[in-house]
């Protein structure tokens, strides 16, 4: 899209305003329910402009979408896993590198502030960096809390893009209701996952209750300016289709494997005495110490598609193309944002959760 293109997003927006402000001169009144056709017009018309947009090619960047941004602030890690044994992706990698380069060459974030943990399929792409295995997952995050370079209050993203899966009550599979107190779970899929380790164990996948507790740790030594971002889906259909983004849970690793993985962790954690068990029944996740931005709703599917430069992910390709939009930018909080993305999204209701969600975006000034 060319430098001067028109901005939808900015168009749509002040026609709705003139539209319904009180006293605007539109239309004498008698013809007021033309001036809301007139805006039903214009939606359509947007929708219509992301529903045939190609995905995949450079998302539009304002050149000035970045200003007054104090990029000193900001911290990443960013995860793309596409080459799994079973049911390969193709798509996460560059996602993960498209959001590296939203973050370095929009936002001016320096490069020594992004951990990229990839699992590409060609083990020559891109660059060098380490695998995103689970232990190097799990390390990494907590190695937020003990970062000396981190100030409290800074700004960490943290994305991930690949698969997801879902745990349902081992004990009564077909019932309606968990009878343990611990499902469903949902979990993010490592690469390395269902292999064994040096000692011969099955590595299992990441819980959502050892991702929450890793926030909420992250939270209590460097502020709750936590932003996480995950293009995948929890989908408990047997049969997923190419491109989709979840998928079954670990055959040789079980849902108590995985939860006793987090314990495991935790017990050697530098204050496991704050630690709340994951196998608790009376866990409850911390809302305050993070804001969650998911791809899809939990019965639908994040989905990665086939544009110019390669497949990637819709959702992720509409986020970024959506921050680039400086109309937005001093003024968008994650659920404002969520809205935006959900008219440019087709069989994808993005999410937004959190205690914080209706604070304005990670990347704006107060």
């Amino acid at each position: 899209m060319p430098g001067n293109a028109i901005n939808s997003v900015a168009v749509l927006e002040e026609a709705r305003r003139r539209a319904t402000v009180t006293g605007a001169p539109l239309r004498p009144a008698e013809n007021a329910k033309g001036a809301g056709d007139d805006v039903e017009n214009l939606e359509k018309l947007y929708d219509l402009h992301f529903e045939h947009h190609e995905y995949c090619a450079t998302p539009f960047l304002n050149q000035n979408a970045v200003d007054s941004v104090d990029a000193s602030r900001f911290w990443a890690i960013l995860i793309g896993i596409d080459a799994y044994q079973e049911n390969p992706l193709r798509g996460c990698v560059s996602d993960a590198l498209l959001m590296e380069s939203f973050l370095t060459n929009d936002l001016g974030m320096p490069e020594g502030r992004i951990q990229c943990l990839l699992g590409p399929n060609n083990p020559g792409d891109p660059k060098s960096t380490p695998t995103a295995s689970r232990a190097n997952i799990v390390d990494t995050l907590y190695s937020l809390v003990h970062n000396p370079e981190i100030d409290r209050d800074d700004n960490i993203v943290i994305y991930y893009a690949g698969h997801g899966s879902t745990y349902c009550c081992p004990e009564r599979p077909h019932a309606v209701q968990c009878c343990s107190g611990l499902c469903p779970i949902k979990a993010l899929c490592p690469l390395d996952r269902d292999t064994q380790d040096a000692d011969g164990k099955w590595i299992p996948n990441i819980s959502d209750r050892e991702i929450n507790n890793l926030f909420k740790c992250i939270s209590l030594a460097k502020g709750n300016k936590i932003t996480f971002i995950a293009d995948c889906c929890y989908g408990g259909s047997s049969s997923r289709g190419l491109g989709e983004r979840s998928m079954r849970t670990t055959e040789n690793a079980s849902l108590h494997d995985m939860l006793h993985a987090a314990d495991e962790r935790w017990k050697h954690s530098s204050n496991p005495s704050k630690y709340h068990s994951v196998l608790s029944k009376d866990w409850k996740p911390h809302m305050g110490s993070h804001v969650v931005l998911m791809a899809c709703k939990n019965f639908e599917t994040a989905k990665e598609e086939q544009g110019h430069n390669g497949f990637c992910g819709v959702f992720t390709w509409a986020l970024v193309h959506a921050l680039r939009l400086s109309d937005w930018k001093k003024k968008t909080t994650y659920v404002d944002l969520v809205e935006l993305l959900d008219r440019s999204l087709s069989g994808q209701t993005p999410l937004v959760t959190g205690k914080l969600k209706r604070k304005r975006l990670f990347y704006q000034t107060a």
